[in-house]
């Protein structure tokens, strides 16, 4: 297939029905300020169809375009196209695009001021994730200490983000590399331990050893 570079009235371009990517209204937002920024470096992918131009692949950058009241656009236009052909091409070009390796992508960031990171299609919690990332030791896991025997007695769940499981399976991998026999809970309570110490200064041994002495104390 070929394409011909044009640019037509935007009114002229229609979505298709099918496309099966959506975004939340803050990345949506942060879309027309990167198009606002550096204008719109690659066109919408289009077809021919009953007078107009429907999308085929570049939805959010037509609407980015539209909340930015441009009155043409640039697009890269396929001519008239099957259904199927058409369907096909915005599923396989919404998921051919690959995945980005976490560390580097924190590497990256930690890099970036903060007018730059605003435009970045992450929330404010997930880049302060992969920055904490860059920024852990690792060094603390690399001692082959034994593991203690444990008994459980309870099961702790709670629902994460596809990248805040991302970022927790990286430092996951990263510290097994130094240490193969610490467990997971080992690494969430030494993180627990540390995010309570650097935030509020709370040393949770010391309030352990205080509150057992609490227990300890008889009352009168």
């Amino acid at each position: 297939m070929r394409t011909t570079k044009i640019e037509i009235d935007i009114k002229l371009i229609v979505p298709n029905r099918w496309n099966p990517n959506v975004q939340s209204k803050e990345i949506f937002e942060k879309g027309v300020k990167s198009v606002e920024t550096f204008g719109m470096l690659s066109c919408p992918l289009v077809r021919e169809t009953a007078g107009c131009y429907e999308i085929i692949d570049g939805e959010h950058r037509w609407r980015y375009c539209k909340k930015l009241e441009h009155k043409t656009i640039w697009v890269e236009n396929l001519g008239e196209i099957s259904d199927q052909e058409a369907k096909t091409l915005t599923i396989l070009l919404n998921n051919l695009r690959g995945k980005d390796d976490i560390e580097k992508r924190a590497k990256i960031l930690k890099k970036l001021n903060e007018g730059q990171l605003q435009l970045l299609p992450f929330t404010k919690e997930e880049i302060k994730n992969e920055l904490e990332l860059v920024n852990f030791d690792f060094s603390q896991y690399e001692k082959e200490d034994k593991i203690p025997e444990r008994v459980i007695t309870n099961n702790l769940i709670f629902p994460l983000t596809e990248e805040e499981r991302k970022v927790w399976d990286l430092a996951f991998k990263r510290i097994k590399e130094k240490n193969s026999k610490v467990t997971e809970i080992q690494i969430f309570l030494t993180m627990l331990k540390e995010y309570l110490w650097i935030t509020w200064g709370v040393d949770i041994e010391q309030v352990k050893k205080e509150d057992q002495e609490k227990l300890s104390t008889p009352t009168t």
